[in-house]
């Protein structure tokens, strides 16, 4: 695999470093998962301990005080031969403890850093506690959200956590490819915020241009959740000729012209709510319509 042999330290909390370095262990990366002596705070939320084991099961587990002269030496010993090192404390914390990039990789020069956090390390909001929620609130992201009770909805996954994620171990990667070639370690950072806010590309250019966005949250018939006999279906038949081919299937060929009509969600919810998932699953097998049955988890394993 194309990470074997990659040892990484695993020193971050929650769900954002946690999912990194699982990306970076399904691609063979040997990863030892790191705790203060109170554990990781995701031990301590509701059923921690299940999320937990979720996140690092089968991972090495390593308990080191960090405050503590003795931690910090340990920490030092185990940097001398890892490849990567994942933090996701607060800007400046690690540097307090003479344990930034700046003093680890006189320790270890090939070693790739990589700070996971909420803001950036440098502007006005730094230093700022948050989680997954604010940052979608500070990129934008959540004002996309269709509105419930009044505000929008929040969504079902820690979006900003897992993007957050993502993108660390896409530039750890990265980051090791070029090590490959110089030899030289870095460091590489994340900003969930800022993560999140270049996911609201498309939104952010139509603003610019003075037009609607996609209309991809529920409002259009051809781009739908709808209620049927025992669950939900999707609908999300963009192209015309998938929309076409839909229509057709659902005997109301006359709605083929109305794709992005609003007013055409009720008619279709009216033709689909009498039938169960399978059914339509039967209607619309081996046809390109883009729908699909919506499952709980326990459907979906």
């Amino acid at each position: 695999m194309a990470l074997t042999g990659v040892r990484v330290l695993d020193l971050s909390r929650l769900l954002p470093g946690a999912y990194c370095t699982q990306l970076l262990e399904a691609q063979g990366a040997a990863v030892t998962k790191v705790e203060s002596p109170g554990g990781d705070p995701i031990r301590m939320l509701p059923a921690g301990e299940t999320y937990f084991d979720a996140l690092h099961r089968g991972q090495p587990l390593l308990t080191l005080d960090l405050r503590t002269a003795d931690g910090r030496a340990s920490l030092r010993g185990r940097v001398a031969d890892a490849d990567v090192l994942v933090e996701g404390f607060r800007p400046g914390v690690m540097e307090r403890m003479e344990l930034g990039y700046g003093s680890l990789s006189a320790i270890n020069p090939a070693l790739i850093y990589c700070a996971i956090t909420g803001y950036g390390s440098s502007g006005p909001l730094a230093r700022r506690a948050g989680h997954d929620l604010n940052y979608l609130a500070r990129s934008g992201a959540l004002s996309l959200m269709p509105h419930a009770a009044g505000g929008p909805a929040i969504p079902g996954l820690q979006v900003a956590d897992l993007a957050g994620g993502l993108q660390a171990a896409f530039l750890i990667a990265a980051a090791l490819a070029d090590r490959g070639r110089t030899g030289r370690g870095a460091r590489v950072e994340v900003s969930m915020t800022e993560v999140m806010r270049s996911w609201t590309l498309l939104p952010r250019a139509a603003r610019r241009a003075g037009i609607a966005g996609l209309p991809l949250t529920g409002q259009v018939p051809c781009y739908h959740v709808y209620r049927v006999a025992d669950g939900y279906l999707t609908v999300a038949a963009l192209e015309a000729d998938f929309w076409a081919a839909f229509c057709q299937l659902v005997d109301r060929a006359d709605l083929v012209s109305r794709q992005y009509d609003p007013s055409a969600v009720g008619e279709v919810q009216r033709v689909l709510e009498p039938a169960s998932r399978a059914e339509w699953a039967g209607r619309f097998a081996g046809r390109d319509v883009c729908v699909e049955p919506v499952l709980e988890l326990d459907e979906s394993s």
